[in-house]
């Protein structure tokens, strides 16, 4: 089975395009990168090899001394060049009879970000072609939107379908994050967001709350119907924990360890990884170490608090958390207090918590503009240590109805550089049928409000999970590609 593609249209492109020749190429290509570019220049170097194998373009060495190299490829990071991260400038010379391409990245996502350039350059059979140029990102942060189906006892809200099911195990393979990754960084997302309806106990321990952490991987084997609420409360049945199977066998030690290597895979491919929740759901931790359904009592405020805390301390890699003043926050279970102040005494005081002995650290906080005011927010989050941002669902769950949603339009105002929003750009519609219509994508980002007031944007779907495809046959998949 393959991943779901991330962006057909570039997929089907590349397909097109990988019978035009080579020309030059048949003498041979060396390529290196300076130390400064690290774990992304690294990826870009392989991905150059990678495309010159594919194309039967014989390899030199700085040192082999062989003479017969026709194209040199250097990726560097240029302190005293473009100044907007991400960005990079391609300088094109002829140099001692042979090509050189040089990649002068602002910082090492850019010199990855030119490196992947030259290697679709190989794929395509362009390399002849390349010239100078710069470049610079429309948007500074490009992401994903993944519902993350961990396990049957922490569930996303994609959980009740046959693509989370199927999922489950690969949450938890590293060759599937891996492949991901790797995906991402080629389509130039660097952003990626795992939601989940309560992900603590799959991926941290709590020392005050030491038996809520789970141990294993489980999925149901009752078959699902229908007849799931909307609002995810039953998301976990009786029957379903009756008549389970363990997928994978795993401690949380080595869970933690798992997410780690995640993390890290993502930040050599220039990528930030995010949690989010919607609110307020206990699977997994109700019934255990005093935690009850009672979700204003002072246990459960304690255990949301330090899972916070804690999921910070164990990923120094995390980019950030996002909240949800939304689900299973009703006015009689929260006796009075408001939704704010829930989340402030819950993610709020957790995050202070999570970054007391590491002041300096880049961090954020994602509060999604969504069931609540923005007074309410700035009034209870006023002592946030980090960072502060806004999301809100820019075209609801409709990303390809109009190519201007205009939703936002009332929003604006009350935007600016220092609170800016991130954009949820659902599809919820078309989850089979992928299709690409370049003019409508193009419009569709044009129309996006500018970076004074957008943060940045993540892309997916509620109800389908964007892992492995079980969805299509797999000898047409393979016929595709």
């Amino acid at each position: 089975m393959k991943l779901i593609g991330l962006l057909s249209l570039t997929a089907w492109l590349t397909a097109l395009l990988m019978v035009l020749p080579a020309s030059t190429m048949a003498g041979g290509l060396e390529v290196a990168a300076d130390s400064a570019t690290g774990g992304p220049g690294r990826f870009a170097v392989e991905e150059i090899r990678r495309e010159a194998d594919a194309r039967g373009l014989a390899r030199g060495t700085p040192d082999d001394g062989s003479g017969s190299v026709a194209i040199r490829i250097e990726l560097t990071v240029d302190r005293n060049g473009p100044a907007k991260p991400q960005s990079y400038r391609i300088e094109v010379r002829n140099k001692d009879g042979r090509r050189v391409i040089a990649v002068r990245g602002a910082d090492a996502v850019g010199a990855m970000y030119g490196g992947l350039d030259v290697a679709e350059a190989i794929r395509t059979g362009t390399i002849d072609s390349l010239a100078d140029s710069e470049h610079a990102p429309h948007f500074a942060q490009r992401g994903i939107k993944f519902n993350i189906p961990l396990d049957l006892r922490t569930p996303t809200y994609s959980e009740p379908s046959d693509a989370a099911q199927a999922n489950i195990p690969e949450m938890w393979s590293i060759d599937f994050w891996r492949e991901m990754l790797d995906d991402m960084a080629r389509h130039r997302y660097n952003v990626l967001t795992l939601w989940s309806l309560h992900p603590f106990p799959s991926i941290v321990k709590v020392p005050e709350f030491p038996s809520v952490a789970l141990d294993d991987v489980w999925r149901t084997k009752v078959k699902l119907d229908a007849n799931f609420s909307p609002q995810g409360r039953d998301f976990v049945r009786p029957e379903m924990l009756a008549d389970y199977e363990v997928v994978r066998r795993m401690t949380i030690d080595e869970k933690i360890r798992f997410w780690r290597e995640v993390m890290q895979l993502a930040k050599d491919r220039g990528i930030d990884v995010y949690w989010f929740t919607w609110n307020i759901f206990l699977f997994g931790a109700e019934g255990k170490d005093g935690i009850t359904s009672d979700k204003t009592a002072p246990r459960t405020i304690e255990y949301f608090r330090a899972s916070v805390r804690e999921t910070i301390r164990t990923y120094p890699l995390l980019a950030g958390i996002g909240i949800t003043a939304g689900e299973a926050m009703e006015p009689e279970e929260l006796k009075g207090m408001s939704k704010e102040k829930w989340l402030w005494l819950t993610y709020g005081e957790g995050v202070r918590d999570g970054l007391k002995d590491t002041p300096n650290r880049t961090f954020r906080l994602i509060h999604r503009f969504h069931m609540t005011g923005l007074s309410e927010i700035r009034n209870n989050f006023a002592e946030l240590p980090c960072a502060l941002d806004l999301s809100f669902k820019y075209a609801v769950a409709h990303m390809y109805s109009v190519p201007n949603p205009g939703m936002i339009r009332p929003v604006l105002p009350l935007l600016n550089p220092q609170l800016r929003s991130w954009l949820t750009v659902r599809n919820d519609d078309i989850y089979s049928f992928r299709w690409a219509d370049v003019d409508f994508a193009r419009a569709f980002i044009k129309a996006i409000p500018g970076e004074d007031k957008i943060a940045g944007f993540y892309i997916g779907p509620d109800g389908y999970v964007w892992g492995r495809d079980f969805l299509t046959k797999s000898e047409l998949i393979e016929q595709a590609g």
